[in-house]
Formats: C-alpha cells, sequence, structure tokens
C-alpha cells in the first residue's frame, strides 16, 4: 500500500503522528467509564484487568504522543534512521492499543449480558475511524491497528453463536472498507504534502538557477544567526558584462550563462554555505569562516566563474566578475549589516574593473582583476 517516498514528505508524515494525542485522551476516558458501567452491572475481575490493560497501554500511547510533541524540532532535525525508529515506537503502541481493546472486547463477549457487548463493539468502531482518519497518514501502522482490532473482535462474535456471525460478517467488511479508506486517506495526504514541499520550495528558490531567492536568503539567514559560536563571512558578486552578453547573444544565452554559473558556485563552496540569487546576475554566498578562509572561498569562487562558458553558441564567451567580501561576529556584527558592507565593496571593486575586494584591505587593494569582457574564438 505505501509507495516509494522521498524524504522530505516521509519525515511531514511520520511528523503528523503527533497531532493524534485528543483522540486518544477521548478514548482513553470512553475505556475508563465502560470499564466502571461494567464492574457496576457485573463486577468481573477478567473485564476490569483487560480494561487495566486498554487504560496503560493508553497512557503509554499518550506518552510517546506527547513526548512527540514537546521534541517536535529536534525531530524534525534529526537523522533518517531515529526518525524511522519514532515511528515504529508509533506503530507499537498504536498496535498495543489496538490488541488490547480487542482482549478487552473478548473479556466483555464472554459475559452474559447481550446488552453490553454493543460496549466493546462502539469503541471498536470510533477508534477505528479515529485511525483512518489520524494515521492513515502512515498506511502499514493503520491497516495493521485496524486488522489487529477488528480480528479478534469478529472471531469472538462469531463464537457467541449462529445469530451473532452476521454481525462478525459485518466487522470484516467494516475492516476491509476500513483498509480501502486508508489508502485513499494516504493518497491524498501524501500529494497535499508533496504539492505543498514543492510550493513552498518554489517560493524560496530562483526558478531559473535553483539556488535560494530573497525570501529563502532571509530564511537561511535567520536560521544562521541562532549559531554564533564562529565567524560569518559575506560574499556579494556582481557580473562584468552580462548585459553584453545579453545584447549580443539573446537573453537566452544570458539565462543559459546565469544556470551554468550559479552551478559554478555551488561546485565551489563546501557543505552548510548559503548560496542566493539576489538579482539579475548579483549573487551573495554566506559561510562560517575567518578571514583566510573567506579569501579562499573568494578566490576559488572568483578563478571558477572568470572560465569561459560554453553556451553552445558560436564561441565560449567569458565575463568578470567584482566580488566583495566581510567578516564579522555575531551578534556584535548584524547579517544585514555585513551584506551591506560586502556589497559596497562589490560596487567598489566593480568601479576599479573587478576582481575580489575583502573588507579587512586597505581602500585602494592590489585586486585579483578579471579579465576583459569578451567572447574567446573556439579553437578548431
Amino acid at each position: 500500500m505505501r509507495r516509494e517516498e522521498p524524504e522530505p514528505v516521509y519525515r511531514e508524515l511520520v511528523d503528523a503522528l503527533a497531532d493524534n494525542v485528543v483522540p486518544m485522551v477521548i478514548l482513553c476516558g470512553m475505556t475508563i467509564a465502560t470499564g466502571v458501567h461494567i464492574w457496576s452491572i457485573v463486577p468481573s475481575r477478567l473485564v476490569a484487568a483487560a480494561s487495566l490493560l486498554c487504560v496503560v497501554t493508553m497512557v503509554v500511547k499518550i506518552v510517546t504522543i506527547l513526548h512527540h510533541q514537546r521534541h517536535r524540532v529536534a525531530y524534525r532535525r534529526a537523522s533518517l534512521d531515529r526518525v524511522r525508529r519514532h515511528e515504529r515506537g508509533h506503530a507499537v503502541t498504536t498496535i498495543a492499543v489496538c490488541l488490547s481493546i480487542a482482549l478487552f472486547s473478548v473479556a466483555v463477549y464472554a459475559l452474559p449480558y447481550p446488552a453490553l457487548h454493543l460496549l466493546p463493539v462502539a469503541i471498536a468502531f470510533c477508534y477505528s475511524a479515529g485511525l483512518i482518519a489520524r494515521v492513515s497518514i502512515r498506511p502499514h501502522i493503520a491497516s495493521s491497528a485496524i486488522l489487529s482490532l477488528m480480528v479478534p473482535n469478529a472471531l469472538a462474535i462469531a463464537l457467541l453463536g449462529k445469530d451473532h456471525v452476521f454481525v462478525a460478517v459485518i466487522l470484516m467488511v467494516f475492516a476491509v472498507a476500513g483498509l480501502q479508506s486508508v489508502a485513499f486517506v494516504y493518497a491524498t495526504a501524501r500529494g497535499a504534502v508533496r504539492l505543498r514541499l514543492e510550493l513552498e520550495a518554489l517560493a524560496r528558490h530562483d526558478p531559473l538557477t535553483g539556488v535560494l531567492n530573497r525570501l529563502g536568503l532571509r530564511e537561511a539567514l535567520a536560521g544562521m544567526t541562532a549559531d554564533a559560536s564562529r565567524p560569518v563571512v559575506v560574499h556579494a558578486l556582481d557580473l562584468d558584462g552580462f548585459k553584453g552578453v545579453n545584447d549580443r547573444f539573446g537573453h537566452g544565452a544570458g539565462d543559459r550563462l546565469l544556470v551554468v554559473l550559479a552551478a559554478r558556485i555551488q561546485a565551489s563552496v563546501r557543505d552548510g554555505t548559503i548560496v542566493a540569487r539576489t538579482g539579475g546576475d548579483e549573487f551573495v554566498m554566506v559561510q562560517h569562516g575567518d578571514a583566510a578562509a573567506a579569501r579562499d572561498l573568494a578566490e576559488r569562487i572568483h578563478d571558477q566563474l572568470i572560465r569561459p562558458y560554453d553556451l553552445g553558441l558560436a564561441e565560449p564567451v567569458t565575463i568578470g566578475v567584482s566580488l566583495g567580501y566581510a567578516t564579522g561576529l555575531l551578534p556584535e556584527a548584524t547579517l544585514e549589516g555585513l551584506i551591506q558592507q560586502a556589497d559596497a565593496r562589490s560596487y567598489a571593486v566593480k568601479r576599479r574593473g573587478g576582481g575580489i575586494l575583502g573588507i579587512d584591505e586597505p581602500a585602494d587593494p592590489p585586486m585579483v582583476a578579471s579579465p576583459p569582457v569578451r567572447a574567446l574564438t573556439r579553437q578548431a
């Protein structure tokens, strides 16, 4: 029933298991009230023990859900193996609740009070409906739980006599219908989560290059602000001669140039470095590191971007790069301030012919110059 899920979709669906505490509290209360009511009519120790077992498993399930809610942020950032172990914990506790309800039902069916037999049937139906509505996002859990609950109930009712066989058949038909409903709800939820994640990704990424846009950069910087233990470096670069490429070869060639250029930037940075496109030919990179790491990344990006670009034209194209960077330690230096300083350095070095300019360099530093903007004739 469960199809292969992309990791982000899987994490979202497992995370939704934390939204099930209210139905479990209601079920626990119903079970306690039912057990007390039956005891008031016939003080059966077997029913009392089965009722107590139900309450214990339900409390364990509630505690599991509350733990998930309390540590929700940590689970969202946890490794995939830990998320899978967490999902198995939900599965075990859910099936344990169903088996305990089934045992409670069998104990009640053994009583010579037909009117009381309706109580466990009502609980089984209510909880099965809750499983379909709340747990179908993990169909293997919901399906196993429904079968664990309904099959013992149906068998126990069928053993009460021929007059009860039809009721048992109805229960099994409901179980089969429930499995079909689980599949439907899961497919709907999976598609909705996948669509939402895709739309969120589109809202935060530049559709042309695939790197972050201004919104994505702002959110990434918000997460980076929380880590003030290491210096932060902001790089801002602007292309020299990009307008000439558009004018000479067309905007299609300019778009292809930006796509290749963004790929080169991403290939040049290390894990954890933020890359964003903030304008037509403007990019920002944010990394953790000292002045040496800043200079190393700036030179690496610069050297990669001034290499010729094969855009499928009659000749390869080269462009110049003006890159400025600024370093600081949070929270003394704000990310917004560092971006402004890096951007100012980028425009300053652009006026001088392109190259690299760091915040710790003198006003007229010896710059690493970009090559002149030109088209290179393809060699035979």
